[in-house]
């Protein structure tokens, strides 16, 4: 019974299928078991596993790095009148027939043609990969309407698999991040944190992958407590400190730019604890080939 329960849905939604309700009328477009067949695309900034739905659009699971895993639909159908939608995690059709569980509900914009959902996507691929499927549905208050999807995860594990591992190895702070990065220090702290280390352990981990950056400038600054001469030195200190970080964990020397002002250049008031607590740093700028071109040319 099971089987030809199965077998009969799978002749009946390989195209959009109408159905009615007593709350108004709903469209189901079903994806074919044999037309499911999950991709892979990644790069060392960004990872994918797309599934291509004919008459629909999309659906992709998107990672990128200090971003939340996200599952991203694009579709001519996300537009007005629909002005919600719903992501679910759905049984299949052989196991127990349990209502599909909510993973997130929200509202689209009017003419957007894409919607993404951030909340519990770990736990949805996970379910993904023990058998369960994905559900999407719009909803429309205005017409009484609904639009469900229903896509099934099979063909998906070795896709899955590969996105997993490209997810794995994402650096650890994306180019936002890593453009600009500045390191406060403590009065007479001379050498980086373990916290701080560990910033610039994950601004190393992008630096090694984007082979665009042309120049990464270490620049050390301190307040005006004490010489001149003995605040160039501890600049100094400061800045050599970050660049041998970087240069343990795979940041080419040749990369770098190391330069030490002292106090000249204040971003503070020096006349209060605050401004000086700012003005004893270290900022690290990461410049790209483009940047460096624009710079020359201004």
């Amino acid at each position: 019974m099971t089987l030809m329960i199965y077998t009969l849905r799978k002749l009946l939604f390989p195209v959009i299928f109408i159905l009615f309700s007593l709350n108004g009328f709903a469209k189901e477009l079903f994806v074919p078991m044999d037309l499911v067949q999950w991709k892979y695309k990644g790069d060392k900034f960004s990872c994918s596993l797309n599934q291509s739905i004919h008459h629909f659009g999309s659906i992709n699971f998107v990672a990128k790095p200090r971003q939340p895993l996200g599952v991203q639909i694009n579709s001519y159908h996300v537009k007005t009148p629909y002005e919600r939608a719903i992501l679910s995690q759905v049984t299949s059709p052989w196991e127990s027939d349990y209502p599909p569980v909510v993973i997130e509900e929200i509202g689209l914009a009017k003419k957007s043609g894409k919607v993404s959902f951030y909340d519990d996507i770990e736990n949805l691929l996970e379910a993904m990969a023990q058998g369960q499927w994905l559900g999407f549905r719009l909803t429309s208050s205005q017409l009484n309407e609904s639009f469900d999807v229903t896509v099934p995860s099979v063909n998906i594990t070795q896709a899955m698999a590969d996105f997993n591992q490209c997810r794995s190895q994402l650096p650890a702070m994306a180019y936002r991040d890593a453009r600009d990065v500045v390191l406060q220090f403590n009065l007479g702290q001379r050498v980086v944190s373990s916290s701080q280390k560990q910033t610039l352990v994950d601004l190393a981990s992008y630096l090694k992958n984007d082979k665009n950056i042309k120049r990464v400038l270490i620049d050390g600054h301190t307040d005006n407590v004490g010489s001149s001469v003995a605040n160039l030195q501890i600049s100094k200190v400061r800045a050599d400190d970050v660049a041998s970080i970087l240069r343990e964990n795979g940041v080419r020397s040749s990369l770098m730019e190391i330069r030490s002002h002292g106090s000249r250049y204040p971003v503070a008031n020096n006349n209060t604890q605050q401004g000086k607590a700012k003005n004893r740093r270290v900022t690290i700028r990461a410049i790209r080939k483009e940047e460096a071109v624009k710079r020359k040319g201004s």
